[in-house]
């Protein structure tokens, strides 16, 4: 489903993706880490994203991380 709607996008879609957790409770050491689980996720939205429609960054990061959040912020400013 996400990767359908983001085919489907009118505009630029940029695709960010937290390699290292989706949320402060699902990282290392936290009550819902379950890297398995985000790399099935993360691994078929790599296949079913389609790269001429979709721009998608993979970050060394998690969701929370001030650098992931930097990237995004950038990358929206080159957009804009």
């Amino acid at each position: 489903m996400i990767a359908r709607k983001l085919n489907a996008a009118a505009g630029p879609t940029v695709l960010f993706v937290p390699l290292r957790g989706l949320s402060l409770l699902s990282t290392e050491g936290e009550a819902l880490y379950d890297p398995v689980t985000e790399e099935t996720l993360f691994s078929t939205l790599r296949r079913l994203i389609d790269g001429t429609r979709v721009e998608m960054h993979e970050l060394d990061a998690a969701i929370n991380d001030p650098a992931f959040a930097r990237a995004m912020a950038d990358r929206l400013h080159e957009l804009v």
